[in-house]
């Protein structure tokens, strides 16, 4: 009897340890991706020097009448699931790591155009968690016919096909005097 009353409580002493160190982990986890989805901490590499003063020159970097000051997570990675979106940050942030340690230049106009695919899908979504109506009444009957026709998948366009300074004032431009 006293065995059993003995295994019992060493099962309930480890199932314990292991609920608290999870919770530990969890805590520690969700603070480092907290701590790391700031545009303070995306600027704290030289390399992005150029991409943050792009950024803060643009409408969501200024902030300006009512508009909202989107992050560099809001833009650059998926909101589609929470693994995808883990998947993403962890893969992005090894690799600009890596090329910060190691000093690699790169060719950031070839990394632009590179992700033109991904335009459609994971900044569109982005663009579209605040901006869920494309055709509010204020806007130009121009703007209506584009946006009617994205919504209706009537044009390959993206959000960043027309308003391509939106997330980095002339980012191409600075780019190009880089070169």
């Amino acid at each position: 009897m006293r065995k059993i009353q003995t295994k019992g409580m060493v099962l309930l002493i480890v199932a314990s340890m292991a609920i608290v160190v999870m919770t530990a982990f969890s805590l520690t986890v969700a603070s480092v991706i907290k701590s790391t989805n700031r545009v303070e901490f995306c600027a704290s590499c030289h390399e992005m020097g150029l991409f943050y003063e792009t950024w803060k020159e643009s409408v969501h970097g200024r902030a300006e009448k009512g508009v909202v000051r989107a992050k560099c997570v809001d833009c650059h990675l998926p909101y589609s699931n929470m693994a995808a979106y883990l998947y993403k940050k962890a893969k992005k942030g090894i690799s600009h790591y890596s090329a910060h340690i190691t000093k690699k230049e790169i060719d950031w106009l070839s990394v632009v155009e590179k992700n033109r695919s991904y335009l459609k899908g994971e900044y569109d979504r982005g663009c579209k968690t605040c901006h869920k109506s494309l055709v509010a009444p204020e806007i130009s009957l121009k703007a209506f016919r584009a946006h009617r026709a994205y919504e209706t998948g009537q044009t390959n366009r993206s959000c960043v096909t027309c308003h391509n300074n939106i997330g980095h004032k002339d980012l191409k431009d600075a780019l190009n005097e880089l070169s």
